[in-house]
C-alpha cells in the first residue's frame, strides 16, 4: 500500500495527483482518452462543469456504466481551495479523500471486487455524490439513504432505491444475469445498500466503552424471486460511527491502523442524519492506514 497526501489549488491539480498517485502504483493513464486502467479496469476520469467526474468501463473506450459519479458541490457549499487530499493507494482498490472548508470531506473509490466467480470486470466506482444535481444536500439515515432527486446519500453502498439512478453514487460490474452493471433486476427494483447493517449501524457507538467498531462495507444485487449476491466486500475500508472520533483520527485495532473520517461533514447534533441537510450525522466510515 501507499498514502500520499497534499494540496491541490484546483480540481485540474486534484486529479494530477490522483492520476500520479495510480501510476505509481501500477495503473496506466492515457491522456488522449483520459482513461486510467489496470488489467480489466477502466475509469474515465474528466473534470466536468466543475465536478471531478469518475466513469467505469470495461474496456478503454466502451461498456460505460450508466452514469458518472462525482466530486464537487453539495447542496450550498462548493468546493474551496487549497484543500487537502489524500490517496490510499491498494493493489485492488483506491481511495481518495479531500477535506476543504475546515470540516467538510469528500472522497471518490474504485477497484476489483473480491467476490470471486462474478461474470463482469468486478469494477465497482464510488464518489460522493452522482450524476444528478445534488442542491437538496445529503439524505441518508441509519437505515435508507438516497431516494429522492436531487440528493445524494455521500456515502459508498449507502444508497436504498434504485429507482433514479442518476443519484446513484457506486456502481459495479457484476454482470449477473447479463444486466452489467445494474444493481437489480428491475429499475424500480430495491437495492439493500446499507440494510445488511442495520440495526448494527444504528446501535454504534457501544454503551460500554463508547468505541463504534468497524462493519464491512458490502454491496449486493436484487435477483430474481427476491434472492441476493453479494458483488463487493471491501478490503481495505469498513463503516463505522464518528460520534467519538475525530475526523483524520488513526484507530489501531491490533496490527491494523485505519483512518477515521465522516462521510461527508460530522453533526453530533443530528447523529442520525435526515433529509436534505448539509451534514453526514456521526455516520463515517475508516479507511486502513500504512503511511508515516
Amino acid at each position: 500500500m501507499a498514502y500520499y497526501t497534499g494540496t491541490a489549488n484546483d480540481l485540474s491539480a486534484l486529479r494530477q495527483a490522483l492520476i500520479d498517485a495510480c501510476v505509481l502504483e501500477g495503473w496506466s493513464w492515457n491522456g488522449t482518452s483520459e482513461v486510467l486502467s489496470k488489467g480489466t479496469l477502466f475509469l474515465r476520469l474528466q473534470i466536468v462543469s466543475g465536478y471531478l467526474t469518475l466513469l467505469g468501463r470495461t474496456s478503454a473506450t466502451a461498456g460505460d456504466a450508466p452514469d458518472v459519479v462525482r466530486i464537487g458541490q453539495i447542496g450550498s457549499t462548493p468546493l474551496a481551495f487549497p484543500l487537502t487530499y489524500e490517496i490510499f493507494a491498494f493493489a485492488g482498490e483506491v481511495y481518495l479523500v479531500i477535506n476543504y472548508s475546515v470540516d467538510f470531506y469528500q472522497w471518490c473509490a474504485f477497484g476489483d471486487s473480491t467476490v470471486q466467480g462474478l461474470p463482469g470486470s468486478g469494477m465497482w466506482v464510488g464518489a460522493s455524490a452522482g450524476a444528478s444535481a445534488t442542491s437538496s444536500g445529503v439524505t441518508m439515515s441509519a437505515t435508507a439513504g438516497g431516494s429522492g432527486l436531487g440528493t445524494t446519500t455521500a456515502a459508498l453502498f449507502w444508497w436504498t432505491n434504485a429507482a433514479n439512478s442518476a443519484n446513484r453514487n457506486a456502481w459495479i460490474h457484476s454482470d449477473l444475469d447479463t444486466q452489467g452493471w445494474w444493481l437489480a433486476q428491475t429499475l424500480s427494483g430495491q437495492a439493500v445498500g446499507i440494510g445488511p447493517c442495520v440495526p448494527l449501524i444504528g446501535l454504534l457507538p457501544n454503551t460500554w466503552n463508547s468505541e463504534a467498531v468497524l462493519l464491512p462495507i458490502r454491496a449486493w444485487k436484487i435477483r430474481a424471486s427476491n434472492k441476493l449476491s453479494l458483488t463487493a466486500d471491501l478490503e481495505h475500508a469498513r463503516h463505522t460511527r464518528v460520534d467519538n472520533y475525530t475526523p483524520g483520527e488513526i484507530v489501531t485495532l491490533g496490527s491494523d491502523r485505519w483512518k477515521i473520517f465522516p462521510w461527508y461533514r460530522k453533526d453530533t447534533t443530528s447523529r442520525n442524519g435526515g433529509s436534505s441537510i448539509n451534514h453526514t450525522g456521526t455516520f463515517g466510515w475508516a479507511i486502513r492506514y500504512e503511511g508515516p
